[in-house]
């Protein structure tokens, strides 16, 4: 379970944002690597979103509007290295790397100043609109355990504008959350 929101400023002025829940699924695998660090490469998909209320033009999503409610469906690559804090089989770890995000789908809902409201798909595009590809950084603290359950607070940042508009907004999502989870094949004794 996790908060979704995003960094949201137009012409640097930073819009009042809200989190909205959702929720992340996925697999990752632990491959050692050196003495108590190890490469972890995760992949999952995440619902993520967020509010904004807007005090200027911003397009997008149209320079009549009031505000803005995203949902939006990704596919998240994050290749991560883990530092287990100890080597005894159940321990603290760190776990941080990049995250590559692929946004499959999202929606839109927004009030235009002149009473009309607007819902619809956004629109995703490599030159307008919103972009689909992103990256960003994530930064895990966790528990594993000997019996393979593991569980980790985790913050993401994106570090690039999913906005396209050359004087558009800088959009950059962002995500904290707690995970749980359980390891399919263990071999820690």
């Amino acid at each position: 379970m996790h908060g979704s929101s995003a960094l949201y400023t137009i012409k640097n002025v930073k819009q009042p944002t809200d989190f909205k829940f959702g929720f992340q699924l996925g697999v990752n695998y632990k491959i050692p690597f050196e003495n108590r660090l190890t490469f972890v490469p995760a992949l999952s998909y995440s619902m993520m979103g967020y509010k904004v209320t807007f005090n200027q033009p911003s397009y997008p999503p149209d320079l009549l509007a009031k505000d803005n409610d995203t949902r939006m469906h990704e596919i998240d690559v994050d290749p991560l290295l883990q530092y287990d804090i100890t080597k005894t089989p159940d321990h603290f770890f760190l776990r941080a790397g990049p995250s590559f995000n692929f946004i499959l789908s999202g929606k839109e809902k927004f009030n235009l100043s002149t009473g009309e409201t607007v819902d619809r798909n956004m629109k995703f595009s490599v030159t307008s609109g919103y972009g689909r590809y992103l990256a960003g950084i994530v930064a895990q603290v966790g528990f594993e355990t000997s019996h393979g359950f593991t569980i980790y607070a985790q913050y993401m940042q994106q570090l690039m504008s999913m906005n396209n508009e050359i004087d558009g907004p800088s959009i950059r999502n962002r995500m904290v959350g707690i995970t749980f989870g359980k390891f399919l094949y263990s071999t820690k004794k």
